[in-house]
């Protein structure tokens, strides 16, 4: 297995602790993005692919040498996502992850991660009364219907899918412990980008959490 990971969202806050954890155990990563000038680490290990994963020719040139796909696509910037403003859904999400199944199907892959979030699909009853306020009023809900839309697509696609749903996210440079839940609400309601992302890396070839929704926070 040649262990290459395309990863989308890798200029994000998370993408980038992904790319850092995946190089430093050795793996081929491939970086689906909008603006290569936002990645700043440079490896051998490491190729970056300008264009935009709701295209489908640029999500079938990233993938095709490799053997696993990780996406950490966030559908709205934080300004957009707290705003009481009405705007049109993007559906970033729910189209990039029908591109992404599309083009796994082609090549034959089969290994598939997603990051959602506490409170979407049958997790809503974990989600704390202030995350159902804000989806409430704000263009949180928009964030939302576009994380159920992709968990829909991915749990009948007939991949090896995880999705994880961590809960609110900090910049935290240190870790703690990761606390996985399936039937409870997380405490505390918080977790670190960078335990995120390890998370992510440290599973992408494990059958741990194959067809799996955990919720992750950290203590």
């Amino acid at each position: 297995m040649s262990r290459s990971i395309l990863i989308l969202g890798a200029t994000g806050r998370t993408g980038k602790h992904a790319i850092a954890f995946a190089l430093e155990k050795g793996y081929r990563v491939v970086a689906l993005v909008r603006n290569p000038d936002k990645i700043s680490v440079r490896s051998d290990g490491l190729t970056i692919i300008k264009g935009l994963p709701t295209n489908i020719d640029d999500v079938r040139k990233a993938m095709k040498d490799c053997d696993s796909v990780l996406s950490l696509l966030s559908p709205l910037t934080r300004g957009e996502a707290i705003s009481f403003r009405k705007i049109d859904p993007p559906r970033i999400l729910e189209k990039s992850i029908a591109n992404v199944l599309r083009a796994m199907n082609e090549y034959g892959i089969k290994r598939v991660l997603i990051l959602s979030s506490v409170g979407v699909g049958d997790s809503w009853k974990y989600a704390p009364w202030y995350v159902k306020l804000l989806i409430k009023l704000t263009n949180f809900k928009v964030i939302f219907a576009d994380h159920n839309a992709q968990e829909g697509l991915i749990e009948v696609s007939g991949t090896d899918w995880t999705i994880a749903r961590p809960v609110g996210l900090n910049e935290n440079e240190t870790t703690g412990r990761l606390e996985i839940t399936y039937d409870h609400t997380p405490k505390p309601f918080q977790i670190s980008r960078k335990l995120l992302a390890k998370f992510f890396i440290d599973n992408v070839y494990s059958e741990t959490y194959i067809h799996k929704t955990p919720m992750l926070s950290e203590k």
